[in-house]
C-alpha cells in the first residue's frame, strides 16, 4: 500500500531539486537521481517505486497530495526530463525472482498463511470434497489448513437451506419497488458514479469474434488485409477474441480502429495494449499478461504492478511532450505492430489526473463496502444468488468483497494496492455495484479453461483467471507476430465517421478512402444514442464494398420497454410457466425470457424505427441469416430470426441462464 511521505522526504526532495538545478549535463542529473533513490531505499526502507511518484512530497500524511505547494517528485522528474531514467531504475527490480511473483500456470495449493507471507509452493490436486473451491497438494496440507478453510467451507451462504433476505424477513423485495435503479430509496441520494458518468469498464455482453472467418471469408489460402472498426468499443474483449481467432499463419495486415467517447475507457485500452505490446519485451509474455489481467479486472493489485502502470503513463506523457500543438501520436508495440491515434484534451486530462492522485487503501476498503454492501441493494445481489449453486454463491460473494481475479485459494496478501483505474480521482467507485468482469466472456469457455489448469467449476473467478491469462498471452504473442495497427480515438461516433470520410486522419494511416470489413457499432443503434437511421447513414459508406462479407454489427439493449408486445402476455405467460415446469425449472422471469420467442415484436420495433427505409437509402440490407453473431445470445449463429437459445445439457442451461447476469437481447 502507498507509504505516506514525511517531512524528511520533503527535505531530501528539495535537496535533489537544488542539485539538479545546478547540474548542466543530462548524465550528471541521472546519476544524482539514482543516488537519491538508492539512498532513500537504504536509509528509510522506502520503496518509492511502489506508488506512483507523484504522491511523494505532499505533507498531509495520507498520500493524497493535498498540499500542492511543496515540490513533488513528479514535478522534478518532468522539469528535468528524467522520466526514462526513473523508469529504468525502477524496472531493475520488477523481474519476478520468486514463486510469489510469477504468474500461475496451475491451480496452487490452498495452504497459505498470509500473516506470515507464506504459502505452499506445490500445485493443488486434492479438491475439498465439500465446497470444491480449493485444492491441496496433500492430505497434510489440507489438514493443516482446515482451521482456516472451515470458515469458508461452512459459510452460511453455502447452506442448502440458504434463503434471500426478503424471504427470511417475509417482505417484498426492494427490486419490486419503483425506486430509481441508482438511488438509495430512503433519501434518493446517488451512491455510485456508474450511471451519471457512463463509465462501464467491463462489458455485460459476452465477447465475440468480429470476423468469424470460418462462416465468412474462410480460413484457407492467403487471407487479405482486414480493417475493423469498433466505434463504441467499450473494453477490448471483442478485439481479444477476434485477433486470437485469426489463423496462426495469418500474414496480412490488420487495422483496428478503437473509439469510445468515454476518455477513461480509451486510456485503459491504450495502457492495456502497451502492457501487452511493450512490456513483453522486458518481462516476457506470461508476466505481462498477468499484469494486464489484474489491470483490467482486479480492484486491488500488487504494488509492483503500479510500477508498470506508471511506466506506461510516463511513456504517454513523453509522447505528448514531443508533440506541442498537435494531438496525434504513434508508438511501436514490438517490432511489427503500432498504436497510433488522437490524444484528445479529455484523455490527456484523465492521464494527468492519474499521475496526480493516490488512493489510500483504507478509504478504498470503505468505498467498496459502501457500494457493494449498501443495505438497500442487498435484495438485488440475493436475487442473483437464488439461481446459483452454493459454492458459486460464495465465489460471487468473495469477489464482491475483494474484487481480485484469482483462484479462491490462491495467496492474495500481496494484492494490497488499489487499482486507481477503477476509481475516480476522489476515490469513488466508477461502476455499478453488480459489475463483474465475468460477464464479459462466454462462461462455458471460462470454465473449460479453468479446468485445464486444475481449477474446479465451483471456482468461478479462478477459472476466469486462467481463461484471461490464456487470452491475454495469446493476444500478446499475436501483437508481436502479426502486423496490427491499433488506431485509438475518443470521439462521438458520428464525428469519427465524418473525420474518417474527410481524410482527417491521413497522417496516421487512415486514408480518405479507408473502408472496413467489419464495423461494430455496439448498442448505439438504440434511439437514446445515434439510432438505427443515423448509424446506417454514417457508417454504411465506410463498409468495404469489395468484400461481400463486410458487415455492420450492432445490438439493441433498450427496445423491450418501447415495444408493447415484447414481453409475454397472460396467455403466453401461462404457456411459458407450464413449459418451465415440464423442464423442471423454477418460475423465474429470467428463465421465462430465455424460452420466449419475441422475434415478431422485435421486427415490429425495427419497422417503427424506419429500418427498412434507412437501409435502402444507405445501400445495405438487414441480414436474415447471420454469420458473425446470433440473432439472440445463445442461439445458433446461422439460425432463423425466431431461433431460441439452445441449451443441449443441464450444465449448459445452468451456465448460460442461471449463472450469467445478462438478459436476452437481439442483435441486428
Amino acid at each position: 500500500m502507498p507509504i505516506p511521505p514525511s517531512a524528511d522526504i520533503s527535505v531530501k526532495l528539495q535537496s535533489l531539486s537544488d542539485q539538479l538545478d545546478q547540474s548542466e549535463h543530462a548524465r550528471e542529473k541521472e546519476i544524482a537521481l539514482v543516488k537519491f533513490l538508492q539512498d532513500l531505499e537504504v536509509d528509510k526502507g522506502y520503496t518509492i517505486l511502489k506508488p506512483l511518484p507523484s504522491g511523494f512530497g505532499t505533507s498531509d500524511g495520507n498520500g493524497r497530495g493535498e498540499n500542492r505547494e511543496s515540490t513533488t517528485f513528479a514535478d522534478i522528474i518532468r522539469k528535468h526530463n528524467l522520466g526514462q531514467a526513473y523508469l529504468n531504475w525502477t524496472f531493475t527490480d520488477l523481474q519476478p525472482t520468486d514463486a510469489d511473483s510469477k504468474p500461475l500456470e496451475r491451480l496452487p495449493c490452498a495452504n497459505v498463511k498470509p500473516e506470515e507471507n507464506w504459502r505452499c509452493r506445490n500445485d493443488g490436486k486434492l479438491t475439498c470434497g465439500e465446497c470444491h473451491l480449493v485444492s491441496y497438494c496433500s492430505k497434510e496440507c489440507q489438514r493443516t489448513h482446515w482451521r482456516v478453510h472451515k470458515r469458508d467451507c461452512k459459510d452460511p451462504i453455502r447452506s442448502p437451506t440458504w434463503q434471500p433476505a426478503w424471504i427470511r424477513e417475509m417482505r417484498e423485495p426492494t427490486f419490486m419497488s419503483t425506486s430509481t435503479e441508482w438511488k438509495i430509496p430512503q433519501n434518493q441520494a446517488q451512491f455510485a458514479l456508474g450511471l451519471d458518468m457512463q463509465v462501464f469498464l467491463w462489458g455485460d455482453i459476452p465477447a465475440f469474434d468480429t470476423l468469424n472467418l470460418p462462416k465468412n471469408e474462410g480460413v484457407s489460402g492467403n487471407l487479405p488485409n482486414f480493417s475493423l472498426a469498433y466505434v463504441a468499443s467499450g473494453d477490448l474483449r471483442n478485439v481479444v477474441r477476434t485477433v486470437n481467432e485469426l489463423p496462426n499463419d495469418y500474414s496480412g495486415e490488420l487495422t483496428i480502429v478503437l473509439n469510445d467517447r468515454q476518455p477513461r475507457i480509451v486510456l485503459r485500452n491504450m495502457l492495456l495494449l502497451m502492457i501487452l505490446g511493450i512490456m513483453t519485451e522486458e518481462i516476457g509474455i506470461p508476466q505481462a499478461a498477468d499484469l494486464a489481467l489484474h489491470f483490467w479486472g482486479s480492484t486491488y493489485i500488487r504494488a509492483e504492478d503500479q510500477i508498470v502502470h506508471g511506466k506506461m503513463i510516463m511513456r504517454l506523457v513523453d509522447i505528448i511532450s514531443q508533440m506541442p500543438g498537435q494531438n496525434l501520436f504513434s508508438l511501436r508495440l514490438g517490432e511489427k505492430s503500432i498504436m497510433a491515434g488522437k490524444m484528445t484534451e479529455q484523455v490527456a486530462r484523465v492521464l494527468a489526473q492519474t499521475l496526480e492522485f493516490e488512493l489510500d487503501i483504507n478509504d478504498v476498503n470503505a468505498e467498496i463496502q459502501r457500494i457493494r454492501f449498501e443495505p438497500t441493494r442487498e435484495d438485488r445481489h440475493h436475487r442473483e444468488y437464488c439461481r446459483l449453486k452454493p459454492s458459486h454463491r460464495l465465489a460471487s460473494l468473495e469477489f464482491r468483497r475483494f474484487g481480485i481475479v484469482l483462484p479462491f485459494g490462491a495467496a492474495n496478501n500481496n494484492f494490497n494496492t488499489p487499482n486507481k483505474f477503477l476509481f475516480s480521482p476522489s476515490g469513488r467507485w466508477l461502476q455499478n455495484d453488480m459489475a463483474s468482469p465475468l460477464g464479459s466472456w462466454n462462461i462455458e469457455d471460462v470454465i473449460t479453461a479453468g479446468k485445464a489448469h486444475g481449477a474446479q467449476s465451483a471456482d468461478l473467478y479462478g477459472c476466469l483467471h486462467f481463461y484471461l491469462s490464456e487470452q491475454l498471452r495469446s493476444l500478446a504473442e499475436r501483437i508481436r507476430k502479426f502486423k496490427i495497427s491499433f488506431q485509438m480515438f475518443n470521439e462521438d461516433a458520428r464525428e469519427l465517421a465524418g473525420n474518417i470520410r474527410s481524410g482527417a486522419y491521413t497522417s496516421q494511416g487512415l486514408l480518405k478512402n479507408t473502408n472496413f470489413d467489419r464495423i461494430d457499432v455496439s448498442n448505439i443503434i438504440d434511439a437514446e444514442y445515434l439510432g438505427i437511421s443515423s448509424v446506417l447513414a454514417e457508417f454504411s459508406p465506410l463498409l468495404n464494398k469489395a468484400n461481400p462479407c463486410a458487415t455492420i454489427i450492432g445490438f439493441s439493449m433498450n427496445w423491450v420497454p418501447k415495444q408493447h408486445n415484447s414481453e409475454p402476455g397472460p396467455a403466453e405467460l401461462r404457456e411459458l410457466v407450464m413449459r418451465l415446469k415440464e423442464m423442471g425449472k423454477a418460475t423465474i422471469f429470467k428463465y421465462l425470457v430465455a424460452i420466449h420467442d419475441n422475434s415478431t415484436a422485435f421486427h415490429q420495433y425495427l419497422a417503427k424505427q424506419g429500418t427498412e427505409e434507412a437501409a435502402r437509402k444507405a445501400g445495405v440490407k438487414l441480414k436474415s441469416k447471420h454469420s458473425i453473431v446470433p440473432h439472440r445470445i445463445g442461439a445458433p449463429i446461422d439460425g432463423p430470426p425466431n431461433g431460441l437459445p439452445e441449451f443441449k445439457t443441464e450444465d449448459s442451461w445452468y451456465w448460460n441462464v442461471s449463472c450469467r447476469m445478462y438478459e436476452w437481447k437481439f442483435n441486428v
